[in-house]
């Protein structure tokens, strides 16, 4: 079911647009160059900034790896371990579809075709979450406002974690960077159970009905799947399905956290400055101050979390396919370097999870000043 996204552009004009970017000149200078440099990437090597062959592949890989794992574990293996296995591996491809699949489908960025995209971002019901809610909390408030409170819902700890020098502090935050691990394992879990229905009950939102009949069918077919269908097929004790269900779900979230949470909550994190609504930043040069690229050069990680680990170039061209990321970091930088803009990376995942942790402990820390004095010289080393 394709919900209409003229909602989607009522939320934003009612709800967002309360809150501005001081687009100076410089900051819209920058903005057209680099349109005009990443224009001119795509148009003199004769390439389309959609999904091209090897996203394709990947894609139809990925679902039949999703449906063929699924249908093993159907057929009841003989071994305990392949079975786990088998689990082991249709539980991956719960990371697999949104980071590969739906996330750029929603983004419109694996085609040209808008009903293409709106058809692969239906992906996400296969994981349990409704394509609308998340483009309401990701590509409408994450995308629009980075690390601005309290719009961009990434930033919101819910009293349990601290993410902003914002939020009132609490004596648990002086040890968040050690239990922060463990929150995280909770987060698909929360999407499945709890975060629809708590946008919902927060009566912040305009729902259209075809929205409730997308999430009930989103949250039936999840659970018949998962669960029912197994329960029945294999004939085995209910806790032991449950038991896989959350370990599985365990291993999710935490990988969904760290890899989405690095790109913008690390050490060096830039929490914009505020006055009466107006953030005193362009829009693109927000966007610079606000995110960061990690492992950029591990081809790897790049191909399972689907370029989200190159998330500069995600946030300012999120209608880009994310299999051209790494071919524009080079002009992205280059064009920051002239305009004396930084360019935030880290050189592994491992580097920039311990950076992430080291701001956890310094935001529960509450003589630590936010007041970041580094150089672009600094930044650019």
């Amino acid at each position: 079911m394709h919900v209409p996204y003229l909602f989607l552009f009522l939320f934003y004009s009612c709800f967002m647009t309360a809150f501005k970017y001081q687009n100076n000149t410089d900051a819209k200078l920058f903005l057209q160059t680099l349109k005009s440099r990443i224009n001119n990437h795509f148009q003199t090597n004769q390439i389309s900034p959609y999904a091209n062959g090897a996203m394709w592949f990947k894609m139809v890989f990925i679902l039949l790896l999703w449906a063929g794992s699924y249908a093993a574990i159907l057929s009841n293996p003989n071994s305990s371990w392949l079975m786990g296995l088998l689990i082991f591996i249709h539980a991956c491809t719960h990371l697999l579809i949104p980071f590969n699949i739906s996330h750029d489908a929603n983004h419109q960025a694996m085609s040209k075709n808008k009903q293409v995209n709106n058809l692969l971002s239906q992906s996400l019901s296969l994981i349990g979450v409704s394509p609308f809610f998340w483009k309401i909390a990701h590509n409408q408030e994450h995308h629009s406002f980075i690390n601005v409170t309290p719009i961009d819902s990434n930033t919101k700890g819910y009293g349990v974690l601290k993410f902003t020098p914002e939020d009132p502090h609490k004596n648990n935050f002086r040890f968040q960077h050690w239990y922060a691990p463990a929150v995280y394992f909770l987060t698909t879990l929360n999407y499945v159970f709890l975060k629809e229905f708590k946008m919902i009950r927060s009566g912040q939102y305009r729902i259209p009905t075809a929205a409730f009949v997308e999430l009930a069918f989103v949250k039936l077919g999840y659970f018949t799947y998962v669960a029912i269908i197994p329960y029945f097929v294999l004939q085995v004790a209910i806790w032991k399905i449950a038991l896989a269900f959350v370990l599985a779900h365990f291993m999710l979230g935490v990988m969904l956290s760290l890899v989405f949470q690095c790109g913008h909550f690390t050490e060096d994190a830039h929490y914009p400055t505020v006055k009466e609504q107006v953030i005193q930043d362009g829009w693109a040069t927000h966007t610079l101050r606000t995110t960061c690229d990690f492992g950029t050069n591990n081809r790897v990680l790049g191909a399972l979390t689907g370029g989200i680990n190159i998330h500069i170039p995600h946030h300012l061209f999120p209608n880009i396919c994310h299999i051209h990321y790494r071919a524009l970091v080079p002009i992205i930088k280059q064009t920051a370097h002239e305009f004396n803009l930084p360019y935030r990376e880290y050189d592994s995942f491992t580097e920039a999870i311990v950076s992430h942790l080291k701001l956890l402990r310094n935001l529960g820390d509450t003589g630590y000043d936010f007041k970041h004095d580094y150089t672009i010289k600094e930044l650019h080393d």
